[in-house]
């Protein structure tokens, strides 16, 4: 059973990833403990640990291993027993469509501090006005933001192992920080993406010989990723409004420039690294504290 079960949640500012507490009703936080503890059993359930590998596709019965990983500083000092001093989620609901994964704090029947993230996106916001519920034979609204829980977690740490399991790289990658554990793509497999049938390249060359590590790890994440695969190019163009990318489109081609600051934009856009503050709708890097723009 988990004990001492803590809710909050990974929010990106303009400064970087921050926690902030999910204050609970007592009947709910016992409700969620119960269900976040078969969440954690079915994640841990008859499973094979890999160690992460970028170029290895999961089976339904894998999870990828990280160890003697290392939480982030805004991250690893915390525990069940500490969350509490987090500021409340309810004081700063301006910072809910910014959430990037609701995690748990707690102990497992080893008396071991674990952390269990869910991911987040921002439909599983409740909107004041866009929700119906049923009160008093009555449909009504909330009147405050609410949030939706997912039903099975995205990642799971052990504290005292440092050991991380993830199921996909890219949401783990949305708020943790794992990029430095990403192989690097080599001048062929920037050659191959910079092939792709989704994509016209303006010089190869210029972005595949010589380099950086930046770019060398945001390709490799690119090719993995799969976007080029499920998005067409009028499709992630419509995505890049409001992200202050300039996505050209020649046919059904996204021009890939060989300018290296314009190629980085894109890269980091068609990564998702890059984010919007709600309040100043500054844009910032991901896994960064500089502002893009």
């Amino acid at each position: 059973m988990l004990e001492n079960f803590q809710l909050a949640a990974i929010v990106k500012t303009g400064e970087g990833m921050r926690l902030f507490r999910i204050p609970l009703h007592q009947n709910l936080q016992t409700t969620l403990s119960e269900r976040w503890e078969q969440q954690y059993t079915e994640f841990l359930s008859n499973i094979t640990e890999v160690q992460f590998d970028a170029g290895y596709n999961l089976e339904k019965h894998e999870r990828f291993r990280l160890s003697d990983y290392q939480l982030p500083d805004w991250l690893r000092s915390e525990t069940s027993l500490t969350i509490h001093n987090q500021d409340s989620i309810s004081a700063n609901d301006h910072f809910i469509d910014s959430i990037r994964s609701v995690v748990a704090f707690a102990r497992n029947e080893q008396k071991q501090e674990v952390v269990l993230f869910q991911k987040f996106i921002r439909s599983h916001v409740i909107k004041p006005g866009n929700s119906l519920f049923l009160q008093d034979d009555t449909y009504k609204s909330v009147q405050r933001p609410g949030l939706t829980l997912e039903t099975k977690l995205s990642a799971l740490y052990f504290t005292t192992h440092a050991k991380l399991l993830f199921h996909t790289f890219r949401t783990a990658n949305s708020f943790l920080p794992l990029t430095d554990f990403y192989e690097e793509a080599s001048e062929q497999d920037i050659r191959e993406v910079l092939g792709h049938a989704r994509l016209a390249a303006e010089d190869p060359d210029a972005l595949a010989v010589g380099a950086s590590q930046w770019f060398c790890k945001r390709f490799a994440l690119l090719k993995n990723s799969k976007i080029l695969d499920k998005f067409t190019a009028k499709e992630i163009k419509a995505h890049s409004k409001g992200y202050d990318v300039d996505v050209q489109v020649k046919g059904n081609k996204i021009v890939f420039p060989a300018e290296k600051e314009a190629a980085k934009r894109l890269l980091q856009f068609l990564n998702e690294e890059l984010f919007r503050g709600p309040i100043t709708e500054t844009l910032y890097e991901m896994n960064s504290k500089r502002e893009a723009d």
